[in-house]
């Protein structure tokens, strides 16, 4: 047997908290360094999650008298008879039986060698309770403050927990508060478009620290993204434009100046804050081979069609003028200037 199957195992034990410590923190590992493990995990817990969702369903008259008929006459049914009644403290345990049934027949279907014939009897509900679209429960955030009762009692893996502080208990309310500061591994998935994932992209390329690839590779991955039909957001451009302005390394704020180029056309005529950054960078950035750039997103601006203010007008007239400033830059100014419509 491999590890995998292994692993697989012990997954339906691992929702009902079943398996020891070792075992436990040996199978946290392995699933996270193993992306079909972990595919299987989730899996596991999304089931989980939708047994304890479904409602319970009354069983009908009809079959609980047929039922009863068939063990014991009624007429003999003995008076200390209890009826059945469904425990709610015991639906942790159906919904475990529910997975490892789930489990074996996924197992026995992916290894029988002949079809098996099975008598269905259809099921019948008497009401349905509809389950309501999942709610966001993971916010990212400097700090937070959350109640017991929404951490979850597994702790998976091992997490690096730091600066514990304990506070006494209140007298008004005996609650305890436990503060710590945790560094946990986060992925996140996405459409590019989606708002938390242009938020998120936004924050890293603002926000240097701890940033790993650097933020050049990080642009990079932007460019591709970002740069393709329908994906582009005046967000990411904003985001571009801060690191253009305040970027100290020349390469970063080249690599920001070629992103909004490939951004322009899609997001339509540069926001304010966008052609701001490039018409500060065409008028200070110490490097040439920055304002070259700043220069050609502008002429490309203008190439498009798009219609350029006065301050945008008057930078390039003054950059085409320019008897100091770099042959390449006041070229492509006047270039600019050329393509801009009467």
């Amino acid at each position: 047997m491999s590890e995998c199957d292994f692993m697989r195992e012990s997954m339906p034990m691992l929702l009902t908290e079943s398996l020891d410590p070792v075992r436990r923190e040996h199978t946290h590992q392995h699933i996270e360094h193993c992306t079909a493990c972990s595919d299987d995990w989730t899996a596991y817990q999304e089931t989980w999650r939708v047994l304890e969702e479904l409602p319970v369903v009354e069983v009908p008259a009809r079959v609980k008298d047929r039922f009863l008929a068939q063990i014991a006459p009624p007429a003999t049914l003995p008076s200390n008879v209890v009826p059945f009644t469904r425990r709610p403290a015991l639906k942790w345990i159906a919904q475990a039986a529910a997975v490892v049934v789930i489990a074996g027949g996924s197992y026995f279907t992916g290894h029988r060698t002949k079809p098996v014939e099975i008598q269905r009897t259809p099921a019948q509900v008497t009401s349905v309770t509809p389950i309501g679209a999942p709610q966001s429960q993971f916010s990212i955030a400097e700090s937070r403050v959350l109640p017991a009762s929404l951490i979850n009692p597994n702790i998976e893996g091992r997490p690096d927990i730091e600066n514990v502080q304990f506070e006494r208990a209140s007298t008004n309310d005996e609650q305890i508060t436990l503060a710590f500061d945790i560094t946990s591994r986060v992925t996140v998935t996405g459409r590019p478009t989606d708002k938390s994932m242009v938020r998120l992209m936004r924050y890293v390329l603002e926000n240097e620290d701890r940033l790993g690839p650097s933020r050049s590779r990080a642009i990079d991955w932007v460019k591709t993204t970002y740069s393709r039909p329908g994906n582009a957001d005046p967000e990411i451009a904003t985001a571009l434009a801060n690191v253009l302005r305040n970027d100290e390394h020349q390469g970063v704020r080249i690599k920001a100046v070629e992103t909004l180029k490939t951004l322009q056309p899609s997001v339509g005529v540069s926001a304010a804050d966008t052609r701001d950054a490039l018409i500060e960078a065409l008028k200070s950035d110490p490097n040439p081979a920055v304002r070259i750039k700043a220069v050609e997103a502008l002429a490309n601006l203008a190439r498009t069609g798009a219609p350029l203010d006065t301050e945008t007008l008057n930078t390039l007239r003054l950059k085409a003028g320019q008897d100091d400033e770099n042959v390449y830059v006041r070229m492509k100014a006047a270039e600019a200037l050329s393509n801009v419509k009467p």
